[in-house]
């Protein structure tokens, strides 16, 4: 069903008719209108944005937003950069290549004529062969510094350790590179310095002398090996190395870039939370040692020091005097009027006492007992 049989089934059934054939047929306009709106969506008018077309099928706003808008640390500085600098090299390295390989003859009789043709005939092919050859080196010299930055910074550890394997095969494709590209000329410096790095390869263990034939091609350095030399220089390599590039960029981009040594650092990305614990010592013989340390870090904040211990010692003695104060006042029976008056009259003043002793044998006389009759 087309979109303008669609639509009027749509307004048909909103007006409740159920039938789309009373609905007003749209005029010229309006059908030029939706052809037109059509047009846009589907790619096909003229002034249609290019990159918005694109942007909408590969989504590449978000991987440039990821890849060049994300956080940085504080404190990093030029360092930081040779990552980037020796991804520029190789990007520069492979563009030359290219326009290299157009002149290059990867034969043992006609190589080192190629090169001459090429430096010495060739509109600006000197040039480029300069900067190839230079570049080589500054790729290598760059990877070096990058990796010594990586370490000494700290920036191997978790959770990068898998980004650093990564970055230790890149550092030894790039030297394949330059073994690789040396014999190319074909002179006899390359020719004899190929020797003897083939004859070091031999020498490893295990997998050396294998690792040697397999670079010969065969027992001896022939016009085979040239050829191999050449397609592993510029297929096998470089392709290796631009995925892992990928990847490697990849996992910059979803752990982050770590902080400098002197910077406080916030926890890295898909990183789990530290927890400091102590580690657990034997006190006595045959006591278990905790592995982790946990039970005795529980055992030591269980155990207050010794003055927070005594303070709160105090606290409590003082606390159960005033509890057991507040108890006998409440449970004391009232006292009698009599032992209320015996005291005050015990705490009277001892002028009042003479008094009270002349008032008793008054008593005793009008008792009657004792009294003496003459």
């Amino acid at each position: 069903m087309s979109l303008l049989k669609r639509k009027k089934t749509e307004e048909a059934e909103a007006n409740g008719s159920g039938d789309a054939e009373q609905v007003a047929k749209p005029t010229k306009g309006e059908r030029m209108g939706q052809a037109k709106d059509l047009a846009v969506h589907h790619g096909t008018h003229k002034s249609i944005d290019v990159a918005g077309w694109v942007d909408s099928r590969v989504n590449a706003t978000g991987i440039f937003t990821a890849m060049m808008s994300r956080h940085v640390p504080k404190g990093t500085n030029w360092f930081y950069t040779l990552g980037s600098a020796t991804m520029f090299i190789f990007a520069m390295q492979a563009i030359t290549g290219v326009f290299l390989s157009m002149y290059y003859t990867p034969s043992a009789t006609q190589a080192y004529a190629s090169i001459t043709h090429m430096t010495n005939e060739v509109f600006m092919g000197e040039f480029v062969r300069g900067m190839h050859k230079w570049g080589a080196s500054l790729m290598i010299i760059l990877i070096f510094l990058h990796m010594a930055r990586t370490f000494f910074f700290g920036a191997y550890k978790y959770p990068r350790e898998l980004n650093w394997v990564i970055g230790v095969v890149l550092l030894i494709l790039t030297t394949v590179m330059g073994l690789t590209g040396y014999l190319l000329p074909f002179d006899q410096r390359s020719f004899w310095a190929t020797i003897v790095a083939n004859n070091i390869t031999a020498s490893g263990p295990i997998v050396g002398p294998y690792l040697a034939d397999f670079l010969r091609a065969g027992p001896d350095f022939s016009a085979t090996t040239l050829s191999r030399f050449y397609a592993l220089h510029m297929m096998v390599v470089p392709g290796l190395i631009a995925a892992l590039i990928g990847a490697h960029l990849f996992f910059v981009v979803k752990l982050g870039t770590t902080a400098p040594p002197w910077v406080r650092a916030g926890r890295p990305k898909g990183s789990m939370p530290e927890e400091e614990v102590t580690a657990g010592v034997a006190r006595e013989d045959f006591e278990d040692v905790p592995v982790n340390g946990a039970v005795a870090a529980a055992e030591i904040e269980a155990e207050p020091p010794v003055e927070e211990a005594d303070a709160q010692a105090a606290e409590a003695e003082e606390v159960e005097a005033k509890e057991a104060e507040e108890t006998e006042a409440a449970v004391a029976p009232e006292e009698p009027a009599e032992e209320a008056a015996a005291e005050e009259a015990a705490e009277a003043p001892a002028e009042e006492a003479p008094a009270e002793e002349t008032d008793a044998p008054d008593d005793s006389d009008t008792s009657g007992e004792g009294e003496v009759t003459p």
